[in-house]
């Protein structure tokens, strides 16, 4: 029978699809042409809702980083409310909102890398990797 992951082990495999989500916003227009719209947006909303605030307390997650993602947060909430719900990558980006939310998801990925990636099924106090392969 196989072990259920602790709770430790999901925070730092949760905080490492945030990283993920992060970086494509990080990518501004590029990230959007990678993923299209929907996926721009829902793969940072599958972690941190609309509103900001984690699903619940993540031990993995300074409290700096909270704020750079809450900051983050705010920017995409503004861009999901001022854009139409299916619109293509080419809207998106003439929107401008890829452009806005750019440098303050790279600003939340440059802390978050600077902590680094953690473990996906050893537990660990600090993170064992420091950047996204």
């Amino acid at each position: 029978m196989e072990e259920k992951p602790s709770d430790r082990i999901i925070d730092q495999r949760i905080r490492n699809r945030i990283i993920e989500a992060v970086h494509t916003l990080a990518q501004g227009n590029d990230g959007v042409l990678a993923v299209w719209p929907t996926e721009y947006f829902e793969s940072f909303y599958d972690w941190i809702p609309y509103g900001g605030q984690l699903r619940h307390p993540n031990s993995t997650i300074s409290a700096e980083e909270q704020a750079r993602l809450s900051d983050v947060s705010r920017l995409l909430d503004q861009a999901c409310d001022a854009t139409p719900q299916i619109m293509t990558a080419d809207e998106l980006i003439a929107s401008g909102w890829p452009e806005l939310i750019q440098p303050v998801a790279q600003e939340a990925l440059r802390l978050m890398l600077k902590r680094g990636l953690f473990s996906e099924d050893q537990v660990e106090e600090e993170p064992s990797s420091n950047g996204l392969s």
